[in-house]
């Protein structure tokens, strides 16, 4: 739910604002929004390169116990973010003539794009640094606190974007304003965490030398690259596709761009919220082998993503103005070519959304090939193949078909390319790469209280791997005293895996913190780890093999 409040607060505001500008100012101002929309994602390059390549590394490394790599992840990110964000925002005013002129305006939509830039370049190290925060927030057991500074900074933008539109007549420079605003509100109101003592996530600048620093920026790059690089190609196909639309059709062109941009926010809402859980939760289940609860997440996840895209096809579909009124589009000379590709171009999402969902459980198990080719594919080779392969047949129209095929392409590409891994690797099965004969031997157990009649039948199981009864007594005196220290007011997730040489036991729960502290004093470190992960007290136990 966190995660998608966030997805749902960027996205609203960002149709709120096109929506805003069409209606107080005109066309021509829409489409220098959809001229400058390559820029604005660059803001989710480093969000997903940095953000979810150092959440990865740093959960990995919690999944580890190892708090120290952790914070040494974390660290790093949030450095590069800063020293990158702020080298673009200077590039930005250094060559601001070259970099609108590289963007090819049309005549109408030049001046409102030289007028709206300033702001936009002000809000590129805000807005970045703000986003990658909030994913380290987010995994760091307060996805509420990070979803409310987002949901915080797009309300102020919205509230401004009238204010300074409809009631002060400042014109476009007034919404970058209302965005630079509002994100910076969101930057001061994450000082909360920095002064928050439960936090788990510190920053150690002492430790981290040049160096080493390098290195590890390097790293996360590394796994960040497909997420990113998502976002890096959807930056290059949409200055491509601008330059067709608006060659073609002029601001119209950009206008009707735009719109399908804004019903794909729309749809995004949903889908990006349900995959970056998944980029956060996937990390933690797969270190820990537990496919049985990775099967569930996911398997829900794309059928509530499928089925909500389902029907936004479906609405575009049979009623196409229901999204072009807010624009004024749905009532123009040219109104049958507006609703033709708003229609096509929302056959898009369904394919979009299973591909979204393979593409960040890919970047969450570190599968970079697989998730490379999604990328490479639905966001920029799939749709320039297949524009340039029909233009001379269908015109036009072919640029709001490539959408759709890109995705189903990008699908069938991965589909093959791990069939091949799977005839070479046999370890793995199916798309979701998961261990062979490992389910069978996982067993998963929900505790809620000390005497639950589960807990026998999880130790009549190890009994049966021929486990000793002084490794099952400890057990039982761990549970006890994780009950005993909440005062039986909790929950305990169990996950049981017999390796065969070994049995892991690891053990979750959301009580008190100072549980962990009483288990690493009073049993052997040598077999037990404790950590906190996705704000869960956990701990594992390991048992050599019978």
């Amino acid at each position: 739910m966190p995660s998608l409040l966030i997805a749902m607060a960027l996205n609203i505001a960002s149709v709120v604002d096109a929506s805003f500008v069409s209606t107080f100012i005109g066309h021509n101002a829409q489409a220098a929004l959809q001229v400058l929309e390559p820029l604005v994602l660059l803001i989710t390059i480093f969000e997903w390169l940095f953000g979810l390549g150092g959440q990865i590394l740093a959960l990995n490394k919690k999944a580890e116990f190892d708090e120290g790599g952790s914070n040494h992840y974390f660290t790093t990110a949030m450095l590069a973010t800063i020293v990158l964000s702020v080298l673009i925002l200077l590039v930005c005013f250094l060559f601001k003539d070259s970099l609108i002129n590289l963007l090819h305006p049309t005549a109408g939509a030049l001046p409102y794009v030289n007028a709206y830039s300033p702001y936009l370049f002000i809000s590129f190290p805000i807005a970045t640094i703000l986003g990658v925060l909030c994913q380290f927030i987010r995994v760091d057991g307060q996805p509420n606190f990070a979803s409310g500074v987002i949901i915080v900074a797009n309300i102020i933008n919205i509230i401004l974007d009238y204010l300074f539109l409809g009631v002060f007549h400042m014109g476009i420079e007034g919404a970058s304003l209302a965005m630079m605003i509002g994100y910076a509100v969101g930057l001061l109101c994450t000082l909360k965490y920095h002064f928050d003592s439960k936090r788990t996530f510190r920053f150690v600048f002492s430790e981290l030398k040049f160096g080493t620093w390098i290195r590890s920026t390097i790293e996360i790059i590394k796994i960040g690259l497909p997420g990113a690089s998502m976002g890096f190609f959807n930056v290059l196909l949409i200055y491509i596709m601008n330059l067709i639309v608006g060659g073609v059709l002029g601001e119209l062109g950009l206008d009707i761009f735009n719109v399908c941009v804004v019903a794909l926010l729309l749809i995004s809402i949903l889908i990006m919220g349900f995959a970056e859980t998944l980029s956060s939760i996937v990390p933690i289940y797969y270190a820990q082998n537990d496919f049985y609860n990775l099967h569930h997440i996911v398997r829900n996840s794309i059928i509530i993503t499928l089925v909500c895209s389902v029907i936004f096809t479906a609405f575009l579909l049979i009623y196409p103005d229901g999204l072009l009124m807010f624009f004024k589009l749905h009532q123009t000379a040219n109104d049958g070519l507006v609703e033709n590709a708003i229609r096509i171009y929302s056959l898009a999402f369904i394919p979009m959304a299973f591909s979204t969902m393979l593409l960040f459980y890919y970047e969450g198990i570190e599968r970079t090939v697989e998730s490379g080719i999604i990328t490479v594919i639905s966001e920029f080779l799939g749709p320039l193949f297949f524009t340039y392969l029909l233009y001379p047949f269908i015109g036009i129209t072919s640029v709001w078909l490539s959408f759709p095929l890109g995705f189903i392409l990008s699908i069938v590409a991965v589909s093959i390319y791990v069939k091949v891994v799977e005839r070479k690797d046999s370890e793995y099965s199916g798309l979701f790469f998961i261990r062979r004969g490992l389910i069978e031997k996982t067993r998963n157990y929900t505790l809620e209280s000390k005497n639950d009649a589960v807990k026998s039948e999880m130790f009549n199981h190890l009994k049966s791997l021929n486990v000793d009864d002084s490794s099952i007594e400890t057990l039982d005196k761990i549970i006890g005293t994780i009950f005993d220290s909440n005062n039986e007011k909790v929950h305990v997730e169990i996950l049981l895996i017999d390796y065969g040489d070994k049995i892991v036991i690891n053990m979750k729960d959301e009580g008190n913190r100072e549980v962990m502290k009483d288990i690493e004093k009073s049993f052997s470190q040598d077999k037990i780890k404790v950590s906190e992960v996705l704000g869960f007290n956990n701990v594992e136990y390991l048992i050599d093999g019978a």
